[in-house]
Protein backbone atom coordinates (compact mmCIF):
# COMPACT_ATOMS: atom_id res chain seq x y z
CA UNK A 1 0.00 0.00 0.00
CA UNK A 2 2.88 2.50 0.64
CA UNK A 3 4.24 1.97 -3.16
CA UNK A 4 1.06 2.42 -4.24
CA UNK A 5 0.83 5.59 -2.04
CA UNK A 6 4.31 6.78 -2.91
CA UNK A 7 3.63 6.70 -6.84
CA UNK A 8 0.54 8.43 -6.88
CA UNK A 9 1.98 10.89 -4.36
CA UNK A 10 4.38 11.65 -7.31
CA UNK A 11 1.60 12.17 -9.98
CA UNK A 12 -0.02 14.62 -7.25
CA UNK A 13 2.73 16.61 -6.98
CA UNK A 14 3.29 16.90 -10.57
CA UNK A 15 0.70 18.73 -10.80
CA UNK A 16 0.78 20.79 -7.60
CA UNK A 17 4.40 21.85 -9.63
CA UNK A 18 2.62 23.25 -12.49
CA UNK A 19 0.12 25.76 -10.02
CA UNK A 20 -1.49 24.65 -7.79
CA UNK A 21 -5.29 23.42 -7.07
CA UNK A 22 -6.67 25.96 -10.20
CA UNK A 23 -5.15 28.90 -8.15
CA UNK A 24 -4.89 32.02 -9.82
CA UNK A 25 -8.01 33.36 -11.13
CA UNK A 26 -9.91 30.14 -11.72
CA UNK A 27 -13.76 30.18 -11.47
CA UNK A 28 -15.15 28.98 -8.86
CA UNK A 29 -18.57 26.79 -8.46
CA UNK A 30 -20.33 29.25 -7.15
CA UNK A 31 -20.27 31.28 -10.41
CA UNK A 32 -22.26 31.11 -13.75
CA UNK A 33 -19.91 30.98 -16.96
CA UNK A 34 -22.22 33.22 -19.65
CA UNK A 35 -24.13 32.71 -22.84
CA UNK A 36 -21.20 31.09 -24.12
CA UNK A 37 -20.09 27.69 -22.96
CA UNK A 38 -16.66 25.95 -23.35
CA UNK A 39 -15.96 22.02 -23.03
CA UNK A 40 -12.41 21.17 -22.91
CA UNK A 41 -10.81 17.60 -24.08
CA UNK A 42 -7.38 16.64 -23.02
CA UNK A 43 -5.79 13.52 -24.46
CA UNK A 44 -2.38 12.10 -26.10
CA UNK A 45 -2.64 13.10 -29.64
CA UNK A 46 0.45 11.77 -30.09
CA UNK A 47 2.46 8.40 -29.82
CA UNK A 48 1.21 5.33 -29.71
CA UNK A 49 -2.25 6.52 -27.46
CA UNK A 50 -2.95 8.92 -30.71
CA UNK A 51 -4.98 6.76 -33.13
CA UNK A 52 -7.47 5.87 -29.87
CA UNK A 53 -7.48 9.65 -28.69
CA UNK A 54 -8.38 10.62 -32.31
CA UNK A 55 -11.64 8.32 -32.41
CA UNK A 56 -11.89 9.70 -29.30
CA UNK A 57 -11.34 13.82 -30.16
CA UNK A 58 -13.64 13.10 -33.25
CA UNK A 59 -16.47 11.70 -31.39
CA UNK A 60 -16.97 14.34 -29.40
CA UNK A 61 -16.45 16.89 -32.32
CA UNK A 62 -19.16 14.99 -34.26
CA UNK A 63 -21.65 14.77 -31.46
CA UNK A 64 -21.11 18.60 -30.74
CA UNK A 65 -21.67 19.11 -34.49
CA UNK A 66 -25.02 16.93 -34.42
CA UNK A 67 -26.55 19.19 -31.70
CA UNK A 68 -25.62 22.39 -33.96
CA UNK A 69 -22.86 23.43 -31.38
CA UNK A 70 -25.26 24.33 -28.80
CA UNK A 71 -27.04 22.85 -25.55
CA UNK A 72 -30.54 24.33 -24.98
CA UNK A 73 -30.59 27.99 -24.75
CA UNK A 74 -26.55 27.99 -24.68
CA UNK A 75 -23.63 28.24 -27.41
CA UNK A 76 -21.19 25.64 -26.59
CA UNK A 77 -17.63 25.80 -27.63
CA UNK A 78 -14.76 22.97 -28.03
CA UNK A 79 -10.94 23.10 -27.39
CA UNK A 80 -9.09 20.14 -27.85
CA UNK A 81 -5.30 19.53 -25.95
CA UNK A 82 -2.70 17.53 -25.70
CA UNK A 83 -1.96 15.75 -23.28
CA UNK A 84 1.19 14.10 -24.58
CA UNK A 85 5.03 14.66 -24.16
CA UNK A 86 6.05 15.83 -27.62
CA UNK A 87 9.15 14.41 -27.30
CA UNK A 88 7.93 10.99 -26.24
CA UNK A 89 4.92 10.93 -28.17
CA UNK A 90 3.26 9.35 -24.19
CA UNK A 91 0.86 11.71 -22.11
CA UNK A 92 2.92 13.75 -19.11
CA UNK A 93 1.70 14.94 -16.21
CA UNK A 94 3.32 18.06 -16.37
CA UNK A 95 1.26 18.72 -19.63
CA UNK A 96 -1.99 16.71 -18.16
CA UNK A 97 -1.49 19.58 -15.19
CA UNK A 98 -1.02 22.39 -17.37
CA UNK A 99 -4.37 21.36 -19.29
CA UNK A 100 -6.49 20.85 -16.87
CA UNK A 101 -4.86 24.30 -15.24
CA UNK A 102 -6.22 26.41 -18.90
CA UNK A 103 -9.82 24.60 -18.50
CA UNK A 104 -9.80 25.46 -14.93
CA UNK A 105 -8.67 29.30 -15.70
CA UNK A 106 -11.05 29.66 -18.28
CA UNK A 107 -14.20 31.32 -16.96
CA UNK A 108 -16.35 30.23 -19.46
CA UNK A 109 -15.38 26.42 -18.91
CA UNK A 110 -18.60 24.35 -18.13
CA UNK A 111 -16.68 20.88 -18.53
CA UNK A 112 -13.60 18.90 -18.96
CA UNK A 113 -13.85 15.51 -21.05
CA UNK A 114 -10.72 13.26 -19.78
CA UNK A 115 -8.37 12.78 -19.16
CA UNK A 116 -8.28 8.57 -20.77
CA UNK A 117 -5.88 6.80 -18.56
CA UNK A 118 -6.12 6.56 -14.74
CA UNK A 119 -3.22 8.34 -13.79
CA UNK A 120 -3.63 11.18 -16.16
CA UNK A 121 -7.33 11.36 -14.58
CA UNK A 122 -5.47 11.56 -10.97
CA UNK A 123 -3.67 14.68 -11.87
CA UNK A 124 -6.09 17.00 -13.59
CA UNK A 125 -9.48 15.65 -11.31
CA UNK A 126 -8.21 17.76 -8.31
CA UNK A 127 -7.69 20.48 -10.44
CA UNK A 128 -10.91 20.22 -12.30
CA UNK A 129 -12.76 19.40 -9.10
CA UNK A 130 -11.18 22.63 -7.41
CA UNK A 131 -12.42 24.86 -10.08
CA UNK A 132 -15.76 23.21 -9.45
CA UNK A 133 -16.18 21.88 -13.14
CA UNK A 134 -17.57 18.63 -14.61
CA UNK A 135 -15.20 16.29 -15.63
CA UNK A 136 -16.19 13.16 -17.68
CA UNK A 137 -13.40 10.58 -18.78
CA UNK A 138 -14.06 8.07 -21.62
CA UNK A 139 -11.91 5.12 -19.26
CA UNK A 140 -10.40 5.78 -16.27
CA UNK A 141 -10.98 2.41 -14.66
CA UNK A 142 -9.39 2.93 -11.47
CA UNK A 143 -11.10 2.46 -8.45
CA UNK A 144 -9.29 4.93 -6.16
CA UNK A 145 -11.33 7.47 -8.26
CA UNK A 146 -14.25 6.66 -7.40
CA UNK A 147 -14.54 4.63 -3.99
CA UNK A 148 -12.01 3.44 -1.21
CA UNK A 149 -11.82 -0.65 -1.85
CA UNK A 150 -8.37 -1.51 -2.33
CA UNK A 151 -7.41 2.05 -2.73
CA UNK A 152 -4.29 3.82 -1.82
CA UNK A 153 -4.23 6.26 0.81
CA UNK A 154 -6.48 8.90 1.37
CA UNK A 155 -8.67 7.78 -1.72
CA UNK A 156 -10.68 9.05 -2.76
CA UNK A 157 -11.09 11.91 -1.06
CA UNK A 158 -7.55 13.45 -2.31
CA UNK A 159 -9.00 13.50 -5.50
CA UNK A 160 -12.09 15.97 -4.49
CA UNK A 161 -10.70 18.97 -2.76
CA UNK A 162 -13.80 20.99 -2.56
CA UNK A 163 -15.03 18.23 -1.39
CA UNK A 164 -18.27 17.29 -3.83
CA UNK A 165 -18.28 14.95 -6.40
CA UNK A 166 -17.59 16.38 -9.70
CA UNK A 167 -16.31 13.59 -11.89
CA UNK A 168 -17.94 10.35 -13.74
CA UNK A 169 -16.51 8.03 -16.15
CA UNK A 170 -18.08 6.00 -18.89
CA UNK A 171 -16.05 2.70 -18.97
CA UNK A 172 -16.21 0.87 -16.16
CA UNK A 173 -14.46 0.37 -13.29
CA UNK A 174 -11.99 -1.86 -11.99
CA UNK A 175 -14.47 -3.54 -9.60
CA UNK A 176 -16.32 -4.33 -12.69
CA UNK A 177 -13.83 -5.72 -14.53
CA UNK A 178 -12.37 -7.80 -11.60
CA UNK A 179 -15.96 -9.54 -11.98
CA UNK A 180 -15.80 -10.05 -15.26
CA UNK A 181 -12.64 -11.92 -15.39
CA UNK A 182 -13.74 -14.09 -12.52
CA UNK A 183 -16.88 -14.63 -14.50
CA UNK A 184 -14.42 -15.81 -17.95
CA UNK A 185 -12.07 -17.87 -15.73
CA UNK A 186 -15.47 -19.70 -14.24
CA UNK A 187 -16.60 -20.23 -18.04
CA UNK A 188 -13.52 -21.62 -19.06
CA UNK A 189 -13.24 -23.97 -16.09
CA UNK A 190 -10.61 -21.97 -13.99
CA UNK A 191 -9.92 -23.51 -9.98
CA UNK A 192 -6.47 -22.54 -9.68
CA UNK A 193 -5.30 -18.97 -9.78
CA UNK A 194 -1.61 -17.38 -10.03
CA UNK A 195 -1.77 -13.02 -10.06
CA UNK A 196 0.74 -11.18 -11.18
CA UNK A 197 0.73 -7.04 -11.28
CA UNK A 198 3.75 -4.95 -13.08
CA UNK A 199 3.58 -2.72 -9.70
CA UNK A 200 2.09 0.04 -11.00
CA UNK A 201 -0.38 1.86 -8.70
CA UNK A 202 -3.07 1.90 -10.60
CA UNK A 203 -2.33 -1.55 -11.69
CA UNK A 204 -2.21 -3.16 -8.52
CA UNK A 205 -5.23 -2.90 -7.29
CA UNK A 206 -7.14 -4.76 -9.68
CA UNK A 207 -4.64 -7.57 -9.51
CA UNK A 208 -6.17 -7.38 -5.81
CA UNK A 209 -9.74 -7.16 -6.67
CA UNK A 210 -9.36 -10.13 -9.29
CA UNK A 211 -7.56 -12.32 -6.30
CA UNK A 212 -10.34 -11.26 -3.68
CA UNK A 213 -13.26 -11.81 -6.48
CA UNK A 214 -11.75 -15.18 -7.13
CA UNK A 215 -11.43 -16.66 -3.72
CA UNK A 216 -14.97 -15.66 -3.27
CA UNK A 217 -16.08 -17.55 -6.25
CA UNK A 218 -13.85 -20.76 -5.10
CA UNK A 219 -11.02 -20.47 -7.63
CA UNK A 220 -8.32 -20.93 -5.83
CA UNK A 221 -4.97 -18.56 -5.66
CA UNK A 222 -2.00 -20.21 -5.64
CA UNK A 223 0.33 -16.93 -5.64
CA UNK A 224 0.28 -13.55 -6.66
CA UNK A 225 3.85 -11.71 -7.15
CA UNK A 226 4.38 -8.07 -7.85
CA UNK A 227 7.19 -7.87 -10.84
CA UNK A 228 9.25 -5.33 -12.45
CA UNK A 229 8.44 -5.41 -15.92
CA UNK A 230 10.84 -4.23 -18.69
CA UNK A 231 11.95 -4.76 -22.24
CA UNK A 232 14.22 -7.35 -22.68
CA UNK A 233 13.54 -8.62 -18.64
CA UNK A 234 14.07 -12.06 -18.16
CA UNK A 235 10.78 -13.68 -16.88
CA UNK A 236 11.97 -17.57 -17.12
CA UNK A 237 12.30 -18.45 -13.82
CA UNK A 238 8.89 -16.91 -12.64
CA UNK A 239 7.43 -18.52 -15.45
CA UNK A 240 8.88 -21.90 -14.04
CA UNK A 241 7.71 -20.99 -10.59
CA UNK A 242 4.54 -20.78 -11.61
CA UNK A 243 4.15 -23.55 -14.18
CA UNK A 244 5.26 -25.84 -11.05
CA UNK A 245 2.93 -24.01 -8.77
CA UNK A 246 -0.04 -26.46 -10.76
CA UNK A 247 -2.18 -23.29 -11.39
CA UNK A 248 -4.50 -23.68 -14.59
CA UNK A 249 -4.65 -19.50 -15.51
CA UNK A 250 -2.34 -16.52 -14.54
CA UNK A 251 -3.96 -13.08 -14.65
CA UNK A 252 -1.92 -10.39 -15.45
CA UNK A 253 -2.23 -6.70 -14.35
CA UNK A 254 -0.38 -4.28 -16.10
CA UNK A 255 0.52 -2.39 -18.53
CA UNK A 256 0.43 -4.09 -22.48
CA UNK A 257 4.04 -3.44 -22.87
CA UNK A 258 6.76 -5.73 -25.02
CA UNK A 259 8.12 -6.80 -21.59
CA UNK A 260 4.76 -8.13 -20.64
CA UNK A 261 4.57 -9.92 -23.82
CA UNK A 262 7.94 -11.70 -23.29
CA UNK A 263 6.80 -12.23 -19.82
CA UNK A 264 3.34 -14.14 -21.57
CA UNK A 265 6.24 -15.98 -24.03
CA UNK A 266 7.66 -17.38 -21.38
CA UNK A 267 4.87 -18.63 -19.35
CA UNK A 268 3.20 -20.41 -22.09
CA UNK A 269 7.09 -22.05 -23.36
CA UNK A 270 7.07 -23.32 -18.85
CA UNK A 271 3.31 -24.53 -19.91
CA UNK A 272 1.63 -24.60 -22.88
CA UNK A 273 -1.69 -25.37 -21.00
CA UNK A 274 -1.57 -22.39 -19.11
CA UNK A 275 -4.37 -19.66 -19.56
CA UNK A 276 -3.25 -16.42 -19.78
CA UNK A 277 -5.77 -13.50 -19.07
CA UNK A 278 -5.14 -9.67 -18.63
CA UNK A 279 -7.46 -6.12 -18.46
CA UNK A 280 -8.35 -3.93 -21.23
CA UNK A 281 -4.76 -2.24 -20.35
CA UNK A 282 -3.04 -4.61 -22.56
CA UNK A 283 -5.44 -4.72 -25.49
CA UNK A 284 -2.67 -2.92 -27.47
CA UNK A 285 -0.65 -3.31 -30.58
CA UNK A 286 2.98 -3.44 -28.85
CA UNK A 287 1.58 -6.07 -26.31
CA UNK A 288 -0.63 -8.26 -28.97
CA UNK A 289 2.05 -7.95 -31.67
CA UNK A 290 4.39 -9.54 -29.78
CA UNK A 291 2.91 -12.89 -28.11
CA UNK A 292 3.82 -15.49 -30.85
CA UNK A 293 2.47 -18.96 -29.50
CA UNK A 294 1.24 -17.29 -26.33
CA UNK A 295 -1.75 -15.59 -28.40
CA UNK A 296 -3.67 -19.19 -28.51
CA UNK A 297 -3.57 -18.70 -24.89
CA UNK A 298 -4.44 -15.86 -23.75
CA UNK A 299 -7.79 -13.81 -22.87
CA UNK A 300 -8.26 -9.70 -22.92
CA UNK A 301 -11.76 -8.43 -20.89
CA UNK A 302 -12.02 -5.08 -22.98
CA UNK A 303 -15.17 -2.58 -22.34
CA UNK A 304 -14.43 -1.93 -26.47
CA UNK A 305 -17.19 -3.99 -28.04
CA UNK A 306 -18.02 -4.86 -31.53
CA UNK A 307 -20.10 -2.74 -33.75
CA UNK A 308 -22.74 -5.44 -33.82
CA UNK A 309 -22.95 -5.29 -30.32
CA UNK A 310 -23.69 -1.76 -29.66
CA UNK A 311 -27.60 -0.58 -30.00
CA UNK A 312 -28.91 0.78 -33.25
CA UNK A 313 -27.92 4.37 -32.56
CA UNK A 314 -24.72 3.65 -31.54
CA UNK A 315 -24.33 1.72 -34.92
CA UNK A 316 -25.99 4.91 -36.94
CA UNK A 317 -23.21 6.99 -35.19
CA UNK A 318 -20.69 5.29 -36.70
CA UNK A 319 -21.67 5.40 -40.14
CA UNK A 320 -22.16 9.37 -39.45
CA UNK A 321 -18.42 9.15 -38.36
CA UNK A 322 -17.51 7.41 -41.62
CA UNK A 323 -19.23 10.10 -43.47
CA UNK A 324 -17.75 12.78 -41.77
CA UNK A 325 -14.03 11.56 -41.59
CA UNK A 326 -13.56 9.05 -43.80
CA UNK A 327 -12.46 6.53 -41.91
CA UNK A 328 -13.86 3.61 -39.58
CA UNK A 329 -14.84 4.53 -36.39
CA UNK A 330 -14.65 1.96 -33.32
CA UNK A 331 -15.77 2.00 -30.02
CA UNK A 332 -13.18 4.67 -29.22
CA UNK A 333 -15.46 7.04 -31.18
CA UNK A 334 -18.64 5.69 -29.54
CA UNK A 335 -17.06 7.00 -25.90
CA UNK A 336 -16.23 10.26 -27.47
CA UNK A 337 -19.09 10.94 -28.79
CA UNK A 338 -20.86 9.84 -25.27
CA UNK A 339 -18.46 11.77 -23.00
CA UNK A 340 -19.50 15.44 -25.33
CA UNK A 341 -23.52 14.15 -25.58
CA UNK A 342 -23.63 13.43 -21.81
CA UNK A 343 -22.25 16.95 -20.76
CA UNK A 344 -24.78 18.32 -23.46
CA UNK A 345 -27.67 16.96 -22.10
CA UNK A 346 -26.70 17.95 -18.46
CA UNK A 347 -26.84 21.70 -19.72
CA UNK A 348 -30.09 21.52 -21.30
CA UNK A 349 -31.81 19.33 -18.63
CA UNK A 350 -30.19 22.58 -16.41
CA UNK A 351 -32.69 24.33 -18.63
CA UNK A 352 -32.19 28.38 -17.97
CA UNK A 353 -29.20 27.41 -15.50
CA UNK A 354 -27.10 25.44 -18.35
CA UNK A 355 -24.58 28.10 -17.94
CA UNK A 356 -24.10 27.53 -13.77
CA UNK A 357 -21.39 24.85 -12.60
CA UNK A 358 -23.13 23.27 -9.89
CA UNK A 359 -26.37 23.06 -11.43
CA UNK A 360 -24.87 21.13 -14.58
CA UNK A 361 -22.83 18.81 -12.61
CA UNK A 362 -26.21 17.96 -10.25
CA UNK A 363 -27.49 16.83 -13.52
CA UNK A 364 -24.57 15.29 -14.75
CA UNK A 365 -24.65 13.17 -11.21
CA UNK A 366 -28.49 12.62 -11.46
CA UNK A 367 -28.47 10.50 -15.00
CA UNK A 368 -30.44 8.09 -14.80
CA UNK A 369 -31.42 5.19 -17.00
CA UNK A 370 -30.54 7.19 -20.49
CA UNK A 371 -30.52 5.91 -24.07
CA UNK A 372 -27.22 6.37 -25.43
CA UNK A 373 -24.87 5.10 -27.97
CA UNK A 374 -23.24 2.61 -25.50
CA UNK A 375 -26.48 1.24 -24.05
CA UNK A 376 -29.03 1.97 -21.29
CA UNK A 377 -27.24 3.62 -18.60
CA UNK A 378 -27.36 5.92 -15.06
CA UNK A 379 -24.39 7.85 -13.54
CA UNK A 380 -23.92 6.87 -9.75
CA UNK A 381 -23.80 9.60 -7.07
CA UNK A 382 -20.38 8.54 -6.71
CA UNK A 383 -19.89 9.04 -10.46
CA UNK A 384 -19.58 5.04 -11.61
CA UNK A 385 -21.38 4.26 -14.48
CA UNK A 386 -24.02 1.59 -14.23
CA UNK A 387 -22.77 0.35 -17.62
CA UNK A 388 -21.09 -3.25 -17.18
CA UNK A 389 -20.70 -5.05 -20.65
CA UNK A 390 -17.28 -6.21 -21.75
CA UNK A 391 -16.13 -8.25 -24.50
CA UNK A 392 -13.43 -11.32 -24.12
CA UNK A 393 -10.83 -11.04 -27.15
CA UNK A 394 -8.62 -13.86 -28.53
CA UNK A 395 -5.17 -13.04 -30.15
CA UNK A 396 -4.88 -14.57 -33.68
CA UNK A 397 -1.43 -13.46 -35.63
CA UNK A 398 -0.93 -10.65 -33.65
CA UNK A 399 -4.24 -9.12 -33.48
CA UNK A 400 -7.24 -9.10 -31.44
CA UNK A 401 -10.31 -11.46 -32.30
CA UNK A 402 -13.53 -11.25 -30.63
CA UNK A 403 -14.64 -13.96 -28.86
CA UNK A 404 -17.82 -13.44 -26.76
CA UNK A 405 -19.43 -10.65 -24.12
CA UNK A 406 -19.92 -10.86 -20.85
CA UNK A 407 -22.01 -8.54 -18.63
CA UNK A 408 -22.17 -8.41 -15.05
CA UNK A 409 -24.91 -7.86 -12.59
CA UNK A 410 -24.91 -3.88 -11.09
Amino acid sequence: MLARWLGLAALAAAAAAIGGCASGGAATNDDAVGGELAVYSSLPLQGPSAPASEQIVDGEKLALAEAGGRAGRFKVGYVSLDASNPTSGRWNPGVTASNAKTAAQDTSTIAYLGDYESAATAVSLPLINAAGIAQVSPASPYVGLIESLDAGQDEPERFYPSGQRTFARLQPGDPVQAQVQVSLMRSLGVRSLYVLDDQDPFAVPLAELVAGDGTAAGIKVVGHDSLSIVTGGVYKGEAEKIAESGAQAVFYSGAGSEGAAQMFRELHLADPHLLLLAPSSTVVEPFTSQLGAAGASTFLTTPLLPASLYPPSGRHVLADYRRAFGGEGNGYALYGYEAMSLVLDAIRRAGSHGNDRRAVIARLLGTRERDSVLGRYSIEPDGETTLSRFAVDRVSRGRTVFYRAIEVPR
